[in-house]
């Protein structure tokens, strides 16, 4: 079964406006924990009920597909909310993963109990927690899920003997499991976050994503936004696209709504922000060095059990960093188009100086340079990022000959069977939504992918399951009509909710 995409972090401790979906009351912690209670009483029904570590059961791995955590999210310190750049090495991931998961203890728990329970997690690493590739970092969260996991297990069945406890631990800890870019299941599904398809948060070396520092995580476009921008407009809501990818007058209208009277400033954290991001790209580019790619290619075949010469099919795939793109960044934080208005106001000063009678043409030169720009080249749509996505999942189970493909990242599910190959999305259980004051979620249903093999299958044996949604507290079928996307306001009203459905999981016993 997997997930993705919660990011959970550092909890927002003030209570206004600023940042609600980072306050406790909207973080998605025990809607997430009652679910994976349900996942475990449904496991104990197709085993007959038996409980215990080593008891005979269905056997259940939890992949927590990417984004689990957001590191690029303010730290909170003293009581307040700091944004960042710290550099993404150990020594400050750690803390922050640390406090993350001190924040979320309903979270850590829940987790635990299926790692008591005798099953497996999979931690997947993402483009916001992408520490989860520092072998620091992997500690401190395998540390707390045994602890959690210990807890779980003295609660139900008493403390154990002191001279037990050490392979108990050691037990707990070989089921907390950590993947740098994909995991591959012994009957062929391949799960993976899908970062690395979008040009915005990639990485050239996935195993090992460090530039020329060593130790310290290289930035991508998504990294330095999250953190240098998005993270400086807390009236904007970074799990909601439409949020804050919105037109000019959107953003007009924003800033007379939020910021015309307070003390904060919406056009200088922007300029200030997408001008960083452009120079910290510049000024880290790393060109790509064919001896670090074969060995991250070679961790990865190592770490995942994978053919090598799939794993270089797979990373084929990869799309350009955006750190090749400079011209896409630029049209992306609209700093081609302060250049255009620049030179069209240069030149319109040079008309004007040259030929004092030709105001009305120099006035409009700016303008017109704009628009011509504007048609000429048009700016890329994040639907078709997304979609570029969810075509590199083809090309992926091409490379491995997989039974099935999972991604997240792009927060929309998806989920469909293709020659008997399964294509999903995870989607997202993130503090999603449409209103700046958190009242209206934009996930009517949250979405889990469920795939069963049979006990001990091979290569070529059936999968069945698929898309499932969670909600009113049980699983049911996944409908299309219940896909948590973003759509215009009118379009949300008109949606209609989907009726109650027998259990999901009851179909897949079957």
């Amino acid at each position: 079964m997997a997930i993705s995409d919660i990011h959970l972090c550092e909890l927002e401790p003030t209570a206004g406006l600023w940042m609600r979906y980072r306050q406790a009351p909207y973080s998605p912690d025990g809607e997430i924990a009652a679910m994976l209670d349900a996942l475990r009483g449904e496991i104990r029904k197709g085993a007959g009920g038996l409980n215990g570590l080593n008891a005979p059961r269905d056997e259940l791995t939890l992949v927590l597909n990417g984004d689990i955590f957001d590191l690029d999210a303010p730290r909170v310190l003293d009581n307040e909310s700091v944004v960042h750049d710290l550099p993404r090495t150990a020594e400050h991931a750690v803390p922050a993963m640390e406090a993350i998961l001190r924040d979320h203890p309903v979270f850590v728990a829940a987790v635990g109990r299926v790692v008591a329970d005798g099953h497996t997690v999979v931690f997947v690493a993402g483009n916001h927690d992408i520490q989860l590739t520092l072998p620091e970092v992997r500690d401190a969260v395998k540390r707390r899920l045994v602890e959690a996991a210990l807890h779980a297990l003295s609660a139900r069945d008493g403390a154990p003997p002191a001279s037990a406890a050490p392979a108990l631990r050691a037990a707990l800890a070989a089921r907390v499991l950590f993947r740098a870019w994909f995991h591959r299941t012994h009957d062929g599904v391949i799960v993976e976050h899908g970062n690395q398809y979008d040009s915005y948060c990639c990485y050239r070396y996935p195993m090992a994503p460090f530039g020329r520092k060593p130790g310290e995580i290289q930035p991508t476009m998504g990294s330095l936004v999250s953190r240098l921008l998005v993270s400086r407009m807390g009236y904007f809501n970074p799990h909601v696209d439409s949020s804050f990818m919105l037109s000019g007058l959107g953003y007009l209208a924003h800033w007379a709504r939020y910021y015309l009277f307070t003390g904060r400033s919406l056009v200088l954290a922007f300029a200030v922000g997408a001008l960083r991001t452009m120079i910290e790209l510049v000024r880290r580019r790393d060109p790509c060095r064919r001896a670090l790619r074969r060995a991250d290619l070679g961790a990865a075949a190592r770490e995942t059990g994978a053919p090598f010469p799939a794993v270089v099919k797979h990373a084929r795939l990869f799309a350009r960093p955006a750190e090749d793109c400079l011209g896409r960044v630029a049209r992306e934080l609209w700093l081609d188009r302060l250049g255009l208005v620049l030179v069209g106001l240069v030149a319109a000063l040079a008309c004007l100086c040259w030929m004092p009678a030709g105001l009305a043409p120099a006035v409009l030169l700016a303008p017109t340079l704009l628009v011509a720009y504007e048609r000429a080249i048009p700016k890329p749509t994040l639907d078709a990022v997304w979609q570029g996505v969810n075509q590199a999942a083809r090309r992926v189970a091409r490379a491995h000959r997989a039974k099935a493909v999972v991604f997240g990242h792009t927060h929309n599910p998806e989920g469909s069977w293709e020659g008997g190959v399964f294509f999903g999305n995870t989607g997202s259980w993130s503090a999603a939504f449409e209103d700046i004051a958190c009242t209206k979620p934009v996930f009517e249903a949250r979405p889990l992918v469920w795939l069963r093999s049979e006990e001990g299958a091979g290569p070529e044996a059936p999968l069945s399951g698929g898309l499932v949604m969670w909600k009113d507290e049980r699983f049911q079928p996944w409908r299309a009509d219940a896909r948590p996307s973003v759509p215009r306001k009118a379009e949300i009203a008109k949606r209609p909710r989907p009726a109650l459905r027998p259990q999901a999981t009851a179909a897949l016993r079957s």
